[in-house]
């Protein structure tokens, strides 16, 4: 009776023993997380409320963080986390050269922009040329019946004459025009579309007869010099007078009203 009292005894302190180092051990858990506890009685009223713990799970969310308000946090997705912020898409814009365009198409060339300035200033002077030259061209044809009189009798001399200086400063200018518009440089690849193509299928009209204009003027300016009648080729020299300045009009107002 004495040995199975003092094994049963031996027993019980082993089992108590082991209660009271899981009992220790978790009361030092729960000191070290809640301050409240460790403070003296008369501090007790200053202290936050004690957590009473009643299971693993209330030990578990002392060390768990809070929920975000207005629902239970969710983890990010991958293509959250891999998302850029807009401050690191404000910093790492695409260029052109990261798309894959090379670097002279981006920068350009120096003599392909010098050629295209060229181009750019020679067509220009010959806008304006070709508008100066109006002036003359339009003058000499409206002093042209009174060049060769009443008939094709020989007319006022002054007048002939005014006809003849008029008519060869057109000429003179529009030679003038159409030298920086055939010198202007050409750039490859470049096709004309439009009333582009109308001006420069004019040039085929008002060329020759720019040409031709003179040459008949001289004709008959001499004939009525002579005292003569016109005739022969130079009686033709009024008509192409007018289709050239009739072609030459249309030609600058096709670059001009678009």
């Amino acid at each position: 009776m004495q040995g199975f009292g003092g094994g049963a005894f031996y027993r019980s302190t082993k089992v108590v023993g082991k209660h009271s180092l899981a009992l220790l051990t978790l009361g030092a858990l729960c000191a070290v997380a809640v301050p409240g506890w460790a403070q003296a009685p008369n501090a007790a009223s200053d202290a936050p409320p004690m957590i009473e713990l009643t299971s693993s799970r209330d030990l578990k969310a002392l060390w768990l963080p809070a929920p975000a308000p207005g629902g239970e946090s969710q983890p990010q997705s991958q293509e959250q986390q891999q998302k850029p912020t807009e401050g690191q898409q404000a910093g790492k814009v695409p260029s052109l050269q990261g798309l894959g365009f090379p670097a002279s198409e981006i920068h350009g060339s120096t003599a392909e922009q010098a050629l295209l300035d060229k181009r750019s200033h020679m067509l220009q002077i010959h806008q304006k040329l070709g508008l100066i030259t109006t002036i003359p061209m339009f003058a000499a044809l409206f002093t042209g019946p009174g060049a060769k009189g009443h008939r094709g009798l020989p007319g006022s001399p002054s007048r002939r004459d005014l006809h003849a200086a008029l008519g060869f400063t057109a000429a003179g200018m529009y030679f003038a025009t159409a030298y920086f518009a055939l010198r202007a440089p050409k750039v490859a690849g470049t096709r004309s579309y439009g009333l582009i193509r109308l001006h420069k299928a004019l040039v085929w009209i008002h060329l020759p007869g720019m040409i031709l204009t003179p040459i008949l003027g001289t004709i008959a300016f001499r004939q009525l010099s002579r005292g003569e009648r016109v005739h022969g080729i130079a009686r033709y020299h009024s008509w192409v007078a007018v289709t050239t300045a009739g072609a030459y009009g249309l030609a600058l107002l096709s670059v001009t009203f678009k």
